[in-house]
């Protein structure tokens, strides 16, 4: 059984440096452009769907331990809806 030497070990046949680097170039980085690509084409915005009032959505039994307590931490105004409706549209009507 042949013995190893492990200054030899960068000089044999298992080297794969050459291997990876085309893997990284012919693969890593075309799925990384396909990946942007399809993130940033234009996709079509959905309208908000209306406010429903539903008993068993947007419950507080507790009030969340930042802000006014009422907000999520990751809360968007556009999208999310407070147990009273929408931002935009319980300022209008107030």
């Amino acid at each position: 059984m042949p013995r190893l030497d492990i200054r030899q070990l960068g000089t044999m046949p298992a080297n794969t440096a050459g291997l990876w680097k085309r893997v990284t170039f012919l693969l890593a980085f075309p799925a990384i452009v396909l990946c942007a690509v399809n993130a940033f084409s234009g996709h079509k915005h959905h309208e908000r769907e209306p406010f429903a009032k539903y008993e068993y959505l947007r419950r507080r039994t507790k009030r969340f331990p930042w802000g006014d307590g009422n907000r999520s931490l990751f809360h968007n105004a556009d999208v999310n809806a407070l147990p009273e409706g929408y931002e935009d549209e319980v300022q209008e009507e107030e």
